[in-house]
């Protein structure tokens, strides 16, 4: 039987932390940062609901060398029920030349003592004890040697400090899966190996992450949409051969290694480190008046920075998963790495996602707009863009009576409502053909750019 319980969209505030075990001892310090997983209580769920819709993750940006780190990172999540749930506060050490070292973890319960959530319920700033038992070794024995060198200087009693309010009733009291339901997050990952292999053109997002980046870097891209992503949108990897049923199930030697390597590809791909751009989006942060501003103006001109918008008939890979996250890369024929255009990679081989493809975005003009100088800035009003997506993906084959679901989703105030248009359209369309086509010609003359952006 469904659960009568009321729904609730909370605000969840990742503070700050003290004590941070050390990771790094050569400047005794850490680049710590803090994976959130919610979890409800599966008997406040409907029988029927998938235990991918009882748990959300949430991950902080990096703190660079310190040992108190202040994060203050909202998370606001919906459809949580009243009788609360389980956050679990897990501390890593970032460390990109190898892997991330984890510190240790923390559980602490909303709202508690047999409570229940309630409309304006605040928990105010709760301390929570990181357990370092649960963290590496090699962490624990530097922390208490360098609390002996520094004579008591470097503690070891971790803490972190978090809190929920509940800020209302959940829009649909009938949507039982528990979801993120903002802020807009933006993430920018740069790999300059990556882009010397698979020859990328520069983009802005490189140009401005650091000096020290390569015209050419690689950007990996993070997005989070607002949620809930349509309940009706949830496609599962297709096991076409036997081998691709064995990678999403790591059953057998050559499923797990295909696995290992997919995921591994994932992680260089999306890998955090100093030069990585993590971002809120905010209303005002594009410049605009209050008075002019349209709903969602602000995530479609970041949409478009990502995409650079659109120059040089640039096109995209891209995967959006069950929590509405939309992770994208340039991609293409001309690109050396062809499993850089694989959904798997994107996806870090889960086994079910929402929707990919790929499909080009131009600007609102039949003609386009055509650039005389390389170097000409492109329109920066999300009003003069189209966005077109299809459903082009083997490992998932998103299907096609959906498009108008996933279109009506992202064309949503909440999203990018901003853009003059949200099309998606069926990968063999042969509209879609003509435009791919166009942008082809697009790449062997750069001084005739158009504004376009394809995603895959």
């Amino acid at each position: 039987m469904p659960s009568n319980e009321a729904l609730y969209t909370c605000e969840i505030t990742i503070q700050r932390a003290v004590n941070v075990p050390v990771g790094d001892i050569h400047n005794i310090s850490s680049d710590p940062y803090v994976v959130a997983t919610l979890c409800v209580n599966p008997n406040a769920k409907p029988p029927d609901t998938d235990s991918s819709a009882r748990t959300i993750r949430y991950r902080t940006h990096t703190v660079r060398r310190t040992l108190t780190p202040e994060f203050n990172c909202r998370w606001l999540v919906s459809g949580v029920p009243a009788s609360g749930f389980t956050l679990t506060l897990s501390l890593h050490d970032e460390d990109p030349l190898s892997h991330d070292d984890t510190l240790g973890k923390a559980w602490v319960q909303f709202p508690g003592d047999s409570l229940s959530l309630t409309e304006g319920w605040d928990s105010g700033s709760r301390e929570c004890k990181v357990h370092k038992r649960h963290g590496g070794v090699r962490t624990r024995i530097t922390t208490y040697a360098m609390k002996l060198a520094t004579r008591g200087r470097v503690e070891h009693r971790t803490r972190i400090w978090v809190s929920v309010k509940v800020l209302g009733k959940a829009h649909d009291q009938h949507d039982h899966r528990v979801y993120t339901l903002g802020p807009h997050t933006f993430v920018q990952h740069f790999s300059p190996l990556a882009g010397y292999l698979v020859g990328t053109a520069k983009t802005p997002a490189a140009q401005s992450s650091s000096e020290h980046m390569s015209s050419s870097t690689f950007v990996a891209n993070r997005l989070q949409l607002a949620g809930p992503v349509p309940a009706s949108l949830r496609h599962r990897y297709v096991g076409f051969r036997p081998f691709v049923h064995a990678m999403f199930m790591t059953r057998g030697v050559r499923g797990i290694l295909l696995h290992r390597a997919l995921h591994k590809q994932h992680t260089a791909i999306y890998r955090w480190d100093k030069n990585t751009v993590w971002g809120v989006v905010e209303d005002g942060m594009d410049g605009c008046s209050d008075s002019t501003k349209v709903a969602g103006e602000a995530l479609a001109r970041q949409f478009l920075h990502m995409t650079a918008h659109g120059t040089r008939g640039r096109i995209f890979t891209y995967v959006i998963t069950l929590d509405g996250q939309w992770r994208f890369t340039e991609t293409g024929k001309e690109f050396a790495i062809d499993l850089l255009s694989k959904h798997t990679m994107h996806a870090d081989v889960e086994r079910e996602i929402a929707h990919d493809a790929e499909g080009p975005e131009g600007t609102e003009e039949t003609e386009g707009v055509w650039y005389d100088d390389e170097n000409a800035e492109p329109s920066s009003n999300p009003a003069d863009y189209e966005l077109v997506i299809d459903n082009d993906s083997g490992t998932y084959r998103p299907r096609t009576d959906l498009l108008p679901t996933l279109q009506q989703w992202l064309s949503s105030s909440e999203n990018l409502g901003a853009l003059a248009r949200v099309t998606a359209v069926d990968g063999f369309d042969e509209r879609l053909k003509a435009w791919k086509k166009r942008r082809a010609e697009v790449k062997t003359n750069v001084k005739k750019r158009r504004a376009m952006v394809g995603m895959k």
